[in-house]
């Protein structure tokens, strides 16, 4: 199998022939994860491995250049004796997925296939977006003033910011550890779990900043993409991470699911059953 490290087991191949998945994948999320979606594909991807990306452990600081993610996923995985029929992704993770599968189109004959889930790309107003999201879970533990406040404080970090994602990503991991540790105070939580917390939010932004110097577009023309109402939403809007990611995707099939329920429904399964079909090896 590929290394442990890199890759979880979703299901076990019963060949060498194998399906990969890019995402984040966090504890407690409420979007719906490829675990999810495998257990809905049910017979209909019999007999094929299904594996899910680990991200590495790496600190905002360091900055990891662009294919950092994807060569950690990489190495050491004995590639040339699998068959990857397809690389899905999920989020910012479809940016990841084009690159995996690039990468193995020099161990295999063909490209593997590539689907996307409400594939995003990133920039500034991805990095406040997602801090905005963190205010709005924490519901009342903030009073109306302090969660303003730091949605300001997130929009101003990526407006004004001229040193790049990642000065922005560092400064916007600051503010979530000082919201955090508010949090933490006035729910009773052990401050020592605090930098578990923080860690994790650190990761993430982490992703998403060195996801911006991967650019998937000569794949994503390839590619088939299953979008969300949550997608279209944000496309309606003008939000860049979703226009210009919808701008160079192949074909696309747009339901009428949200997104967090993406991965689990009916809809998406019946997509790929009609248009995702692997030949035989």
């Amino acid at each position: 199998m590929p290394n442990p490290n890199s890759w979880s087991v979703i299901s076990a191949p019963e060949s060498n022939r194998i399906v990969l998945a890019v995402d984040f994948p966090a504890a407690g999320r409420n979007e719906a994860g490829f675990g999810e979606l495998a257990a809905k594909m049910g017979t209909a991807w019999s007999g094929l491995g299904f594996l899910q990306t680990v991200p590495p452990p790496v600190r905002v600081t360091e900055r990891p250049s662009g294919d950092f993610y994807t060569e950690h996923w990489m190495r050491d995985g004995e590639w040339e004796k699998y068959e990857v029929v397809a690389v899905l992704g999920y989020c910012v993770g479809s940016v990841y997925a084009a690159e995996v599968a690039g990468r193995l189109a020099a161990f295999q004959s063909t490209e593997p296939r590539v689907i996307l889930f409400d594939p995003q790309l990133t920039d500034s107003q991805l990095l406040a977006m997602e801090m905005h999201k963190m205010i709005g879970m924490a519901g009342p533990i903030f009073t109306a003033a302090e969660a303003e406040s730091a949605r300001q404080s997130a929009t101003r970090i990526v407006e004004t910011h001229s040193g790049g994602l990642f000065d922005a990503a560092i400064e916007i991991v600051g503010l979530y550890r000082e919201m955090a540790a508010i949090a933490f105070k006035r729910i009773g939580l052990a401050e020592s779990r605090l930098d578990e917390v923080v860690q994790l939010f650190e990761s993430y932004m982490t992703w998403l900043a060195a996801a911006a110097q991967v650019d998937p577009t000569e794949i994503w023309k390839r590619s088939l993409a299953i979008t969300s109402t949550d997608f279209a939403l944000m496309e309606s809007r003008g939000d860049t991470t979703v226009v210009n990611a919808a701008k160079v995707i192949g074909s696309r099939f747009a339901l009428e699911v949200g997104h967090a329920d993406l991965m689990r429904s009916d809809s998406a399964v019946a997509v790929l059953e009609e248009h995702a079909e692997f030949p035989a090896s």
